[in-house]
Parts: C-alpha cells; sequence; structure tokens
C-alpha cells in the first residue's frame, strides 16, 4: 500500500471537528527529550492545545522515532494501548532512555 492512499479516499467527514475542541477524543503524543529533528517543546505545546491528550516522553534520549524501534517498554506499552484500545494514560508519561552519549 502506498503511504499516499488516503490522498484517493472519496470518503468526506459529515462535520470536521477543530483543532482544540472538547469533542476531539484524546491524541496520545510521543517525543524524545533530546530529538534534533522535531524538538520536544514542539509536542509540549501541540499537547496544551488538544483537551484530553498526553504526550509520553523519552527522557535521556536524542533519536527521532521511539515507539517500537527502541525497545523501550514504558512508550510501547503505552503507544500500544492507545493504539489497541484508545486508552490514554491518567497523566502525561515520562520513560527512561537509553542515556545521553557523554
Amino acid at each position: 500500500m502506498e503511504a499516499n492512499t488516503c490522498a484517493y479516499w472519496h470518503h468526506r467527514p459529515a462535520h470536521r471537528t477543530a483543532l482544540g475542541s472538547p469533542d476531539a477524543p484524546p491524541v496520545l503524543l510521543v517525543a524524545s527529550a533530546h530529538d534534533p529533528v522535531t524538538p520536544v517543546e514542539g509536542a509540549r505545546g501541540l499537547r496544551r492545545l488538544l483537551p484530553g491528550s498526553r504526550l509520553v516522553t523519552l527522557d535521556d534520549d536524542y533519536s527521532h522515532g521511539v515507539f517500537a524501534s527502541r525497545g523501550n517498554a514504558c512508550v510501547d506499552e503505552t503507544v500500544a494501548a492507545y493504539l489497541v484500545g484508545g486508552t490514554v494514560p491518567a497523566a502525561d508519561v515520562r520513560c527512561a532512555g537509553p542515556g545521553l552519549p557523554d
């Protein structure tokens, strides 16, 4: 399946939910504390705009992709619970990372 397949769907939503609307479902954001590509400050800012949403931060890490690639059970289990059951944690989650280089 091509990555841009969704662009060709003919389905249109009956209505669009505005960003930050209390009617929108909660979103789970995942970020590395020292990601040089997408700084964690951006994830924190987006988290503030999305009511009910949560942020999973992998501390002491500088990688870009942290779910299902770094082998971190804290991140992987939290994200899997969201993807499989729509479960968001009661609060933001901070996971211990592998450590930063010296």
